[in-house]
């Protein structure tokens, strides 16, 4: 017969697995999920359809993007990160890191000098500056995300090519409930109960968000339905007199951009000839940062949550 020392050893066994189990989300006896490691040479396709051999697991990043320098910190990868755009400004740590020219003008002696051994560019530089760098031997991956999702497999995608899958398996699946949150309740609402919604990028003069627009997207998802939806064009002009006959409910307006940062948002809020929408007799007219909302980073789940708190706010306490 075994005695209670023998028991309490037994116990103590038990409250361990529970305490290990709470922790890691798992249930007792259900197995964590293995996140393998990358094999190199890896071939991939990336978001503008091309196809990248990376020979070996890269030591030296440059980012070309803003959103990409997002990425690279969340995904813990900013001890690799030898150079960056002047507009990379968030993190905080990231403004600190050797700059390589702007988000469209790139300084390619500057990226030569850095010897990176894995570039992460942009739509924007598929048509001069990936070519230009390509015929220099460097290794290209290009993130374009167009919506939520996309985004999603941009982190995905960077976690991979630079073999920290077991980073970013569990936060892409923490992003991804997030979302799923918010798209849950979105979707029960019908076509009349999504928030007619104009986006003011600038007033002046007045430029809003197209189909093509990445910002169109993360409306859509958080409930409502943006006026200027049918125009192609990403950042189209727009007159006021189409904005008032579309009677949005709710304005969102873009600050934190230039000179005049809240120049939108105090035109939403003072031009006259708005005084007659439901936006302006309800009270909804929001400003968002362009950095957190524009940005198709990690922080998008941010922008999700936000917009959709704004646009349904019976839904989101």
């Amino acid at each position: 017969m075994k005695g209670p020392k023998y028991l309490i050893s037994i116990i103590t066994v038990l409250i361990a697995v529970i305490g290990v189990s709470a922790l890691t989300g798992c249930k007792a006896g259900e197995p964590e999920e293995v996140y393998a490691d990358t094999t190199y040479p890896l071939t991939i396709t990336d978001q503008l359809g091309r196809s990248v051999t990376i020979k070996s697991e890269p030591q030296k990043i440059i980012s070309l993007a803003p959103s990409n320098t997002e990425i690279v910190y969340a995904l813990g990868l900013q001890s690799r990160l030898v150079g960056v755009t002047t507009y990379c400004n968030y993190p905080e740590a990231a403004k600190d890191k050797p700059k390589v020219g702007g988000f469209s003008t790139v300084n390619v002696e500057l990226i030569t000098s850095a010897k990176p051994d894995l570039i992460i560019a942009a739509n924007i530089h598929a048509g001069k500056v990936i070519p230009q760098l390509e015929g220099l031997d460097f290794t290209v991956v290009a993130v374009s995300p167009n919506n939520i999702d996309e985004v999603m497999q941009a982190m995905e995608l960077v976690g991979k090519v630079s073999n920290v899958n077991a980073t970013t398996g569990p936060l892409v699946k923490a992003l991804r409930d997030r979302i799923d949150i918010v798209v849950n309740k979105t979707a029960t609402l019908s076509q009349s109960q999504l928030t007619k919604t104009f986006y003011i990028v600038w007033h002046d003069p007045l430029q809003t968000i197209g189909a093509t627009s990445f910002i169109h997207s993360l409306i859509g998802a958080a409930g409502g339905l943006n006026i200027s939806g049918d125009i192609e064009e990403k950042y189209p002009k727009v007159s006021l007199e189409t904005v008032i006959g579309y009677n949005p409910q709710a304005i969102i307006a873009q600050i934190g951009m230039g000179s005049g940062e809240d120049g939108p948002l105090i035109y939403a809020q003072t031009e006259p000839l708005l005084a007659g929408v439901d936006a302006r007799s309800n009270g909804q007219i929001y400003g968002v940062i362009s950095d957190v909302v524009g940005r198709p980073g990690p922080r998008v789940v941010d922008a999700l949550e936000q917009l959709a708190k704004m646009l349904h706010p019976e839904l989101f306490s």
